[in-house]
């Protein structure tokens, strides 16, 4: 079975790369990854982490004014929106 991942969006590139260092300061897994295609046909950078770490990554973005486009949670193959 799969494990199942947070894909996090964002509106530019340069925000996908300051997400990373975020999550890796804080000792987090995280790993920069092209959109992928059944969330977006445009092109760009998503950052993935796992779903047991939501909770976490969630009070991170809201604590430092992160700005995300969207995040979705991978469920078994399934892309479904989180916020």
């Amino acid at each position: 079975m799969e494990e199942n991942y947070i894909i996090t969006t964002f509106y530019s590139t340069h925000l996908a790369l300051k997400f990373e260092n975020l999550l890796k300061k804080n000792n987090l897994k995280v790993k920069i990854i092209p959109v992928p295609r059944q969330i977006s046909a445009s092109c760009g950078l998503a950052g993935r982490a796992l779903s047991k770490d939501y909770d976490i990554i969630l009070n991170l973005i809201e604590e430092t004014s992160f700005d995300i486009e969207e995040i979705y949670e991978k469920i078994d193959g399934e892309y479904y929106k989180r916020k």
